[in-house]
C-alpha cells in the first residue's frame, strides 16, 4: 500500500490514542510523593509532542491550506523529522524499545506492588527478586527505553531536546528514592545497590553498556569510576554573521551534546536567512545541520579555553512561494562540512559564553543567485552544561 496524505486522514483521534495508550505507564508508577510527578509530567508531554507532530499538526496544516486551494507536497506530513536518518530498521528499533519497556515497567510494578507497597500495612520489605535482581530501577529504564524508541519511529528537534531532559528528571528522581531507601533499610539496601545496576544489569562490577562503549571507544568515554556512570551535556544558542556570495548575511545557531573527557560529541542546527522581503519575512533561506566532534586541547588561561569543533552533515536552501510560504517544493540538499575554531568564558556556574570563526565548506552548493554558500562565519553563543551520573 502506498502511503499518502489521505491514508492519514481524520487521525486527530490517535492523538488522544497514542497520548493515553503511552500515558498508562504511568498508571504503573506510585504518585505518593510531589517529587514523582515532574518525571511523569515531562514523560506524559514528551508522549503528547510525539502524537501532536505525528498526527496532528503536520496532517492539520495539509488540510487547512488545501481548503484555501494551496497544496502542499506530502511530504510536509513527515518532512519535518529526523526519521530519514534511520531508515526502515528505525521502525523495527522502536517496536523493539516498546516492547522491552512495557515489560520492564510493567513487570517491575508487579513486583514492587507486591512486596514493597504494602510496607504501610507492616509487611513492607526490600524486593531484590526477578527484574529487581538485575535493575534497581526497572520501571524507569522502561520508560526510558519506550520514549528512546520513539525518537527512531518519529525522531524531531523537539523530541531530540526533550529526552535528554526527560533521561535527567528520572536519574533525579532514582538517586531522591534511594535516598530514602538506604534510611529505610541501611546495610541491606548498600549491599543490594553495590551489587545491581541503576538501570543497566551488571556483570560484575561493570554495567554491560558500559563495558560496550568502553570497546567501541577505546580509552574516551564517560567518567567511569567502576560504581557508576556519568556524563556531562551542553545546550547551546548563538547567532552571527556568514559571508557568502559577497554579502554579509544573519546566522542563528543551536547546538547540543555531551562530553567525553576533552572530547565533545554533538549536533548542530544552523539557519541562514537568505533574502527577505517584506514585512521582513523571509524569503529564501538555508538550513546547516549535521553533527559535530569538537575538543578542548586545555585548560587555557586567565579562564579563556581554546576550543576547536568539526562537523559534517548537510546543507538544505528552499524559497517561499507566492504567498510567503515555504511549500517545501524549491528544497535541494547538498553535503557541507563547518571547520570551527574559538574560545570559551565561564559566566559563572554551569553557564559560558563562546566566540567563534568558522569555514563552511560547501563544494558545488549556490544560493538562488548563483552565489557560493560556502564561506567564513563569524558569531558568539551561550552555553548551560550539567552532569547527569547513574551510580
Amino acid at each position: 500500500m502506498i502511503e499518502n496524505a489521505g491514508s492519514h486522514f481524520g487521525t486527530w483521534w490517535a492523538v488522544a490514542v497514542w497520548a493515553a495508550l503511552f500515558g498508562a505507564f504511568l498508571l504503573f508508577v506510585p504518585f505518593y510523593r510531589k517529587a514523582d510527578r515532574k518525571p511523569a509530567g515531562v514523560f506524559l508531554g514528551f508522549v503528547v509532542a510525539f502524537a501532536l507532530e505525528m498526527f496532528g499538526a503536520p496532517l492539520s496544516l495539509y488540510f487547512v491550506l488545501w481548503a484555501f486551494g494551496k497544496n502542499l507536497p506530502e511530504g510536509i506530513l513527515w518532512g519535518h523529522t529526523l526519521s530519514g536518518t534511520f531508515g526502515p530498521a528505525g521502525h523495527y528499533v522502536y517496536l523493539a524499545c516498546v516492547l522491552a519497556g512495557a515489560v520492564l515497567v510493567i513487570g517491575g510494578w508487579a513486583r514492587i506492588h507486591r512486596e514493597y507497597w504494602s510496607k504501610e500495612e507492616g509487611q513492607g520489605r526490600l524486593v531484590a527478586e526477578g527484574l529487581y535482581r538485575y535493575l534497581r530501577h526497572p520501571q524507569y529504564t522502561g520508560f526510558l527505553l519506550v520514549s528512546l524508541g520513539v525518537l527512531f519511529e518519529w525522531a524531531t528537534i523537539p523530541l531530540l531536546i526533550l529526552w535528554p531532559i526527560l533521561a535527567s528528571m528520572y536519574v533525579r528522581l532514582a538517586r531522591k528514592e534511594e535516598t530514602e531507601m538506604e534510611e529505610r533499610f541501611g546495610d541491606e539496601w548498600r549491599a543490594y545497590k553495590a551489587r545491581t545496576g541503576m538501570f543497566l544489569p551488571r556483570f560484575g562490577k561493570v554495567p554491560a553498556l558500559v563495558l560496550a562503549a568502553l570497546v567501541l571507544t577505546g580509552a574516551a568515554g564517560p567518567a567511569w569510576a567502576g560504581e557508576g556512570l556519568a556524563w556531562k551535556s551542553y545546550a547551546e544558542i548563538g547567532a552571527g554573521a556568514t559571508f557568502t556570495g559577497g554579502e554579509i548575511r544573519s546566522l542563528a545557531s543551536l547546538e547540543s551534546g555531551i562530553f567525553l573527557g576533552r572530547v565533545e560529541l554533538g549536533s548542530y542546527l544552523h539557519l541562514i536567512p537568505l533574502k527577505f522581503g517584506s514585512p521582513d519575512l523571509i524569503q529564501q533561506g538555508a538550513l546547516v545541520y549535521g553533527g559535530s566532534l569538537g575538543i578542548r586541547p586545555g585548560p587555557g588561561t586567565a579562564g579563556i579555553v581554546p576550543f576547536a569543533r568539526l562537523g559534517l552533515g548537510g546543507i538544505v536552501k528552499d524559497e517561499a512561494d507566492g504567498t510567503g510560504a515555504f511549500d517545501g517544493q524549491g528544497v535541494e540538499k547538498s553535503f557541507c562540512g563547518i571547520l570551527t575554531l574559538g574560545a570559551e568564558a565561564s559566566l559563572g556556574g554551569r553557564w559560558s559564553a563562546r566566540f567563534w570563526g568558522s569555514y563552511r565548506f560547501a563544494p558545488g552548493y549556490k544560493d538562488f543567485e548563483g552565489d557560493s554558500l560556502s564561506g567564513f562565519d563569524l558569531g558568539a553563543s551561550v552555553r548551560a552544561t550539567w552532569w547527569t551520573a547513574i551510580r
